[in-house]
């Protein structure tokens, strides 16, 4: 018996498709939750009205995906629970096939599907994902057609929180999402937590998906002029949380160079964008959070089983379509992308 979870915040717009599409699987979910994060856009009153064997919930505020998802969960009656974002359409057979790929594999803990762009289905938006040890997601498949798509590999070293199954009890033994992260890089934490513990991550491309516009001022489809201020605070902030929380404490000494460098270019691509005092909040935030940090991350580290060498990579960082593609910015890119890969081959073995 299995659960569903759908997160929102002012989604009404997306919330008529996306139930349909989860009420419509075959099976079906035997219950389905609606987890509303304060919305005053009407969601839940159309929610329950339009769809009255939903239970929706009010989490009383906008605590923010990551808080809505451990929510969730921990409301669900069944052991088996599929996650989903607002913005996400389930295809016929997605809920079977991925449900199907957990009971095969004891010793995965979560299932994903493939992601296709909802504006242009022929279009792959990630077929799973790798932690590069910067603490970003390195998307396979990121925006290729689907005709010239390559074969991923089925196991994952990441997550996209958008979609996907998982065992109600594996989510929990690692404390499920880290609320202080809200939105942006919680599933990158979450993924890496649980995979230290020695669990898989498994990506299902028989499941497919529909990926929407995701949240307004904050989720980017695209080149774009105007850069969201919330967007690089949250990138300013919660990229420090996961690497303190996450890396091993040799891992942080030896990667450390590579981090600050990171972190020169984040701060010079603020300043480009015109967003330098949205970084600097970025980094006060974070040293508020530090003692939640610290004693986050001692949870984290005694549950550890997998080295940090097993667990991240150094592929080529994935970038939104449309930044750094040309002339200068693409040099650079490619010199920041072998010199990133060089430090990993000298400093990997050391890496706890």
């Amino acid at each position: 018996m299995i659960s569903a979870v759908v997160i929102n915040w002012n989604g009404k717009h997306y919330l008529e498709d996306c139930l349909e599409s989860v009420l419509g699987q075959s099976p079906s979910p035997d219950e389905v939750l609606l987890v509303d994060n304060h919305s005053d856009d009407g969601s839940r009153e159309f929610a329950a009205d339009r769809f009255p064997q939903v239970r929706v919930v009010d989490v009383g505020y906008n605590a923010g995906p990551a808080y809505a998802r451990n929510f969730g969960v921990e409301a669900a009656k069944y052991g088996r629970v599929l996650l989903l974002d607002n913005d996400v359409t389930m295809q016929p057979g997605a809920l079977s096939s991925m449900v199907a790929t957990l009971e095969a594999n004891p010793e995965v803990a979560v299932v994903q599907p493939r992601s296709v762009c909802a504006d242009r289905p022929d279009t792959v938006h990630y077929d799973g994902t790798d932690i590069h040890y910067l603490g970003l997601l390195v998307l396979h498949n990121w925006f290729a057609p689907l005709v010239d798509a390559q074969e991923p590999d089925s196991q994952n070293g990441g997550l996209v929180a958008l979609c996907f199954v998982t065992e109600r009890e594996k989510f929990l033994s690692v404390g499920g999402f880290n609320p202080d992260l809200f939105i942006l890089f919680e599933d990158t934490d979450f993924a890496w937590r649980l995979r230290m513990t020695g669990v898989q991550i498994r990506l299902d491309t028989s499941a497919i998906v529909h990926h929407g516009g995701g949240t307004k001022n904050l989720s980017l489809r695209g080149a774009q002029s105007t850069y969201p201020a919330q967007r690089v605070y949250l990138h300013s902030r919660n990229r420090w949380v996961v690497l303190l929380t996450c890396l091993h404490w040799r891992s942080l000494l030896f990667l450390m160079p590579a981090e600050l460098a990171f972190e020169a270019v984040q701060f010079l691509f603020a300043c480009g964008k015109g967003r330098p005092l949205a970084w600097v909040r970025g980094k006060l935030a974070l040293a508020r959070l530090l003692p939640r940090v610290w004693k986050f991350r001692r949870g984290t580290q005694r549950r550890r089983q997998v080295p940090d060498r097993e667990l991240l990579v150094a592929d080529p960082l994935v970038l939104n379509p449309g930044l750094a593609e040309r002339g200068l910015t693409r040099v650079a890119r490619s010199c920041m992308d072998f010199g990133f890969a060089t430090w990993w081959k000298i400093v990997r073995r050391l890496c706890g």
